[in-house]
């Protein structure tokens, strides 16, 4: 009997035990009888959206930018989430395994919706008004599956360049629910230029049935989240006449308005109602909610002065900030003495929202901010600065600038200056929000850990502080699960893993 799930598995502890990708989680019902009504795709989009608290939060954020050069491990930090930071991951690491598993549960999940909302609407039994729900459904089914293409993408591929795409590894594209006991049936990867083609496909969809306007701090996707994405995808890709256009296109419309103060900012992320944001995956209580950003201060009694970090930020990250620019919001100086002891500053830019806390006591969890207009206006700079339109490059970094730093002069930059510059402003106005990692390897940079603020309380030894990994490095790509790969003999791992 065909089967679907109708309760979608958080990606806290989503894994498929079976590495056929079509399968899927066993609380299911007939797939003969999932899919008969509007209401029936209705719970199905729920819980495509409940999805996103977990691929958008914790280590599916951090991991990535654990392994780069934003953070210092401290002394006897336990070796929480080490095998990131350390470099020691093996294919049987938990995080890498449940992205694996858990977004191809998800996928399956937007598979089933896509042919659901495609039969109902092929029906011609739908009222118009069901019709522009059905077809608004099914839009949103489009854009996440492209995202959460998207997002294996960056942890498991290299990154795209047109003209080797065709050439290099993508991740397994599986489009319809077909499950098959037969091994030799199961998907390879493909290229990494067919994955980003789905991608694009899947983005195109979208474009031309999510009719909703955009609006700011939306929990469900808009017009202007699909042209964010499409931005976003468009950078990755190199192409950089579509970023620009995108990313613009956003920016002039002057929908999502910057935070003018540093107080207002550590207030706007803390309560999650930050203007500058297009789209945050909505969370209710304490018992809904995503993962936890707990490493950054993990404070288990609520009493100041208890911090118990085990990561710090970087010293030369630090170092990039004015001092009058509002983004210090996301970082406060504090002593701590629990773990080692001295004087420090702390990520402080996930303190958890108290709406989605059982008691005083921080459990480090926030909405996820998936979009922010920050992002689009360092998405059009670099854009700009690779078409060689330096004057654009200069008008929307400095627009950035001017909106974060009061006192800001407006300066404008050439050749390799504005790339510097254009770089160090994304370690600024993306700190601890997952883009480093890719960053660098969009960039095909490595990278060598700094001395940190306090070296004396830094967990010391090779691929620990002392640390450099070369440009595009075979280990900046997380492992495919060793389950994946003994189960399906199309499966090709990583190089780093072999």
């Amino acid at each position: 009997m065909k089967k679907i799930t109708i309760f979608f598995v958080g990606l806290t502890v989503a894994m498929l035990s079976a590495c056929d990708l079509n399968k899927f989680p066993q609380t299911a019902i007939n797939t003969e009888e999932a899919m008969e009504s509007v209401a029936d795709c209705q719970q199905f989009r729920y819980g495509l959206y409940a999805n996103t608290k977990g691929v958008f939060t914790g280590a599916f954020i951090y991991g990535q930018d654990l392994q780069a050069d934003l953070y210092h491990a401290v002394d006897k930090f336990g070796n929480w989430q080490g095998p990131f930071y350390s470099y020691q991951m093996t294919t049987s690491e938990d995080t890498p395994n449940s992205a694996w598993f858990g977004i191809y549960s998800a996928i399956g999940n937007a598979n089933f919706l896509i042919e659901g909302t495609q039969k109902l609407l092929d029906s011609g039994e739908l009222s118009e008004e069901d019709t522009k729900l059905v077809q608004l459904y099914y839009g949103e089914a489009c854009y996440l599956r492209a995202h959460f293409y998207f997002n294996l993408t960056q942890y498991f591929c290299e990154d795209y360049d047109p003209n080797t795409a065709g050439d290099k590894l993508g991740v397994p594209v599986v489009l319809k629910y077909e499950p098959t006991g037969d091994a030799t049936k199961y998907p390879a990867r493909g290229t990494l230029a067919e994955t980003y083609k789905q991608i694009t496909d899947d983005l195109a969809e979208a474009e031309k049935y999510i009719t909703t306007a955009g609006a700011v701090n939306s929990n469900y996707i808009t017009k202007d989240v699909v042209t964010a994405m499409q931005a976003r995808v468009a950078l990755t890709m190199h192409d950089y006449d579509t970023a620009y256009a995108k990313a613009t296109s956003l920016i002039n419309a002057g929908t999502y308005k910057f935070v003018t103060t540093k107080a207002g900012l550590a207030e706007a992320w803390t309560k999650d109602n930050l203007s500058e944001c297009l789209w945050q995956a909505k969370m209710v209580d304490a018992t809904d909610r995503g993962n936890s950003f707990q490493y950054f201060i993990y404070n288990t009694t609520g009493v100041d002065g208890e911090d118990d970090p085990q990561y710090i930020p970087e010293d030369w990250c630090l170092n990039l900030y004015a001092a009058d620019d509002i983004r210090w919001a996301w970082f406060d100086k504090r002593d701590i003495h629990l773990r080692v002891t001295g004087t420090v500053y702390l990520l402080v830019k996930y303190p958890g929202n108290p709406a989605l806390q059982s008691n005083d006591v921080s459990n480090y969890c926030n909405m996820p901010k998936i979009f922010n207009i920050g992002e689009q206006y360092l998405i059009a700079a670099e854009a700009a600065y690779n078409n060689g339109d330096y004057t654009n490059a200069n008008k929307y970094l400095n627009a950035l600038r001017s909106n974060r730093i009061p006192s800001w002069k407006t300066t404008d930059y050439s050749g390799l200056d504005l790339f510097r510059e254009i770089r160090e402003e994304r370690v600024r106005e993306l700190y601890g929000e997952g883009f480093r990692l890719n960053d660098l390897k969009r960039w095909h940079m490595g990278f060598t850990r700094s001395k940190g603020q306090d070296p004396s309380i830094l967990f010391p030894g090779r691929n620990y502080v002392d640390c450099t990994r070369e440009a595009d490095d075979p280990a900046f790509l997380w492992p495919i699960p060793k389950d994946e790969c003994q189960a399906n003999p199309q499966m090709e791992q990583n190089a780093a893993y072999l």
